[in-house]
């Protein structure tokens, strides 16, 4: 594999961990934010859809564990730099386009539930 291809591969594993790192921090914020409100004075008639965002918070750790396996897999392929194997570079090339479809979408998932459960803390919590 020419080495400009193999280090723009880099580069873009690269730019996916940091990613997927930001999204986890996130994640973790907006679990302390459910923590916090839940140790507030917190009507209970909102319990059933604050388990429901908890469990899609947890959901969203699952996935972004997913994806870094996933991007470990390609970075193993990528140490390998033995592109001259037809099979081989297929195999990079089919695990590119997964990953570049499941981070695109785990980005916009992720992105949508911050905004529907901002939109319902606003819509929901008592203020003062």
């Amino acid at each position: 594999m020419p080495e400009f291809k193999l280090k723009q591969l880099q580069y873009e594993s690269d730019t996916w961990k940091r990613l997927l790192d930001f999204m986890m921090d996130e994640n973790i914020h907006l679990k302390n934010r459910l923590s916090e409100i839940l140790k507030d004075q917190f009507d209970k008639n909102l319990l059933e859809e604050v388990e429901r965002f908890q469990s899609s918070f947890i959901k969203e750790d699952q996935l972004i564990s997913i994806l870094r396996n996933d991007i470990a897999e390609l970075d193993k392929l990528l140490i390998l730099e033995i592109f001259e194997d037809e099979f081989l570079r297929r195999k990079v090339d089919f695990k590119l386009k997964n990953l570049r479809i499941n981070i695109k979408n785990a980005e916009s998932q992720f992105g949508n539930l911050k905004l529907v459960f901002n939109d319902y803390l606003s819509e929901n919590m008592k203020y003062g």
